[in-house]
């Protein structure tokens, strides 16, 4: 018997459709948040997964599987900057960096440098929350969705703008980042384009009957799951705090199957990275560490 492929799971609420329904027997699932399956992958130790898209730029021994992956023309919802003070007023200031992300991080960077014009001192990698002297703080997945709940923003209560917005019902006791950018919306109105986070990656080394069973468990799962979305998604909303309808808004605002409109991103994701110095010479992965 062929052994199971070894495959990343990704603990999110987003990536609930691909993997509701799998069983250990088709696959050895192993989970991993974003920046760990990257490393994972680099090291050699996953077969598959559900990779972070600047991720993909650096793994060469990984290609796509099919168009698989999460997209969004539009508010993400949970890939947000929680800021102390409008984005103008971040010039010079540090920014905390949730750990777990790979691609949010230079999406952040290239919105607040080359699309608002506001350059930060610092990027800091924190683990789980913003050191007493960050003007703002990163957060993706269920994490973020969490942190907005707290203030009363859930998916489908109220239109995430695509320019940065107040939280209105902030305890400024509770919520010193009272101040809120939904990256994907604000690359949608900067370049016109959907944003693709992640896509499906198989290592080029596993077989074409593999891959191939790979990637028709996968497409019937998705389809599967999404039929069922109005049942899948109260099953799974209380991993990120949200009522059974704002898990069902949250993911339908996801495209789980992209085409060209996503290949076009991800070019343009790419070349507007390699055409900064910082892409190069402080890459994610070698962010100053704190030590919150």
């Amino acid at each position: 018997m062929m052994k199971p492929l070894r495959v990343a799971h990704i603990p999110y609420l987003n990536s609930v459709p691909f993997y509701a329904g799998v069983s250990e027997s088709d696959l050895e699932m192993v989970d991993l948040h974003p920046r760990a399956l990257g490393q994972a992958a680099a090291e050699g130790s996953i077969d598959a997964g559900l990779m972070s898209i600047a991720d993909t730029f650096a793994t060469p021994d990984f290609e796509p599987l099919g168009e698989l992956g999460i997209a969004l023309d539009g508010p993400a919802h949970s890939v947000l900057l929680f800021s102390a003070e409008p984005l103008q007023r971040l010039a010079g200031k540090s920014l905390g960096i949730t750990g777990e992300t790979s691609t949010s991080y230079p999406l952040l960077r290239l919105l607040l440098e080359d699309c608002y014009g506001v350059s930060p001192a610092a990027y800091v990698r924190r683990t789980d929350a913003a050191a007493p002297n960050d003007s703002g703080i990163l957060l993706i997945g269920d994490a973020a969705l969490r942190r907005a709940k707290r203030s009363g923003l859930e998916p489908g209560a109220i239109e995430y703008s695509s320019e940065p917005f107040r939280l209105e019902h902030a305890d400024p006791f509770e919520e010193p980042f009272p101040f809120v950018l939904d990256l994907a919306a604000a690359w949608k109105a900067w370049q016109g384009l959907p944003f693709v986070f992640a896509r499906w990656m198989v290592r080029r080394d596993v077989g074409i009957e593999a891959r191939g069973e790979l990637l028709e468990l996968l497409t019937e799962t998705l389809e599967n799951n999404l039929r069922r979305l109005d049942r899948l998604a109260p099953e799974h909303a209380a991993r990120a705090g949200l009522s059974d309808q704002a898990a069902f808004a949250y993911l339908m605002g996801f495209t789980y199957q992209f085409g060209s409109a996503g290949e076009e991103s991800i070019a343009k994701f790419r070349d507007l990275l390699e055409s900064t110095a910082w892409w190069e010479t402080v890459p994610p992965a070698l962010l100053e560490r704190g030590s919150s």
